[in-house]
């Protein structure tokens, strides 16, 4: 096997060196591009560089080390992975779309005086939206740059790099994310020293006590955040859209994990704690709307909390969230969307959803129109 991974390792820095030639010439090229290009190549480049170590590296091909190397191998191929079926894949396929999505977000990021640079997006998503904080690229579904309701989720996803990317300009934001996982772990020591003095010591309960407790410090806290930001910055028209993906997509809305951590908190709780920032920043009468169709919309499709889920998710938590996350957009720097009404992409996606609730069945030739406007203004 040792010929075989040499091979491998081989056939693989051939295949970086071609990524390369995957990018466009100067004639063809974006503007809006050319920081990820820029990050791509130094990403190949270093991608090739470990791979010809590996390769080098005799160590490595001493049978004791052989399973070691064939792990490091996988770990590289999986970075390659995403350079070539993400990254340069996205900068090869440029389309015209890419271009108004980048004009988009740098025009969202200007309007609430984002702390870095703007991600740049391309229009190739294969989910949903979706971010690579390292990269600082935003991937959005193809329809999308023709449409209005879900653009919402941009806000969303540009929040991520502020939390999970080191930067001295967003430590405002960690630092309050990391009070709410402060109280999250005093919260469930408590409720875990509680259970073991009971002698529960060996209780699946217990065990789900620690589940939730690594879920909410590992990755519950960035969603929540990555919502209340959104909600803190665009106001109602990102709680709308939210509403609308949980009924195309997640009706396991009070869901919560027995045996393993999650990444993503239940829907139910992710809404709960927007309906306390809208309210924190005056939307007082615009939740109460949003709070009845939701309230319609879980009666509809018949869905309730089992006995654990105010256990894993105390209401007392989503408030505190909602606190944290405005102390740290503040902290930003940001404006809120209660400050920021006349902003164009603000006021075209609040407004949208307006509208779409004054005629929901007559809405898709108004949206066409107010796509076509925006555009236009952004040209």
């Amino acid at each position: 096997m040792v010929d075989y991974i040499d091979g491998a390792i081989l056939e693989n820095i051939q295949k970086a060196r071609i990524l390369k030639s995957k990018f466009p010439g100067a004639k063809e090229s974006s503007i809006y591009f050319e920081s990820l290009i820029a990050k791509a190549t130094v990403e190949i480049e270093s991608t090739i560089q470990k791979l010809v170590q590996l390769l080098h590296n005799q160590d490595y091909s001493k049978p004791e080390n052989l399973q070691q190397k064939f792990r490091k191998f996988k770990a590289i191929l999986s970075e390659l992975h995403v350079l070539e079926n993400v990254i340069v894949a996205a900068i090869s396929r440029r389309h015209a779309d890419d271009d108004y999505a980048n004009q988009l977000i740098r025009q969202i990021c200007s309007e609430i005086e984002y702390p870095t640079q703007s991600p740049v997006v391309s229009c190739l998503s294969q989910h949903y939206y979706r971010i690579f904080p390292y990269y600082n690229f935003v991937c959005m579904p193809l329809l999308e740059s023709d449409f209005l309701l879900h653009l919402p989720d941009l806000y969303h996803e540009i929040c991520h790099p502020l939390i999970s990317v080191d930067n001295p300009n967003t430590d405002a934001i960690k630092l309050a994310r990391g009070k709410l996982n402060r109280d999250v772990k005093k919260y469930f020591k408590g409720e875990i020293s509680r259970l073991q003095m009971n002698q529960f010591e060996n209780s699946p309960n217990l065990n789900m006590h620690f589940v939730w407790r690594d879920s909410w410090v590992d990755k519950w806290s960035e969603e929540f955040f990555c919502d209340l930001f959104a909600t803190l910055t665009l106001g109602p028209a990102f709680v709308w859209s939210n509403l609308h993906m949980c009924a195309k997509m997640d009706w396991s809305l009070y869901q919560i994990p027995h045996f393993q951590k999650t990444s993503h908190p239940p829907s139910a709780a992710r809404m709960q704690a927007m309906f306390y920032a809208l309210d924190l920043i005056g939307f007082n009468s615009e939740r109460k709307n949003i709070e009845i169709e939701w309230g319609q919309f879980v009666s509809v499709i018949g869905t309730t909390p089992d006995q654990e889920y105010h256990i894993a998710l105390p209401d007392s938590f989503l408030q505190l969230s909602a606190n944290y996350t405005l102390e740290g957009v503040r902290g930003l720097g940001c404006k809120l969307a209660s400050e920021n009404q006349d902003a164009l992409i603000i006021k075209t996606l609040n407004e949208a959803w307006n509208k779409f609730w004054q005629s929901p069945v007559e809405f898709s030739d108004e949206e066409q129109s107010m796509v076509k406007a925006l555009k236009a203004q952004l040209n």
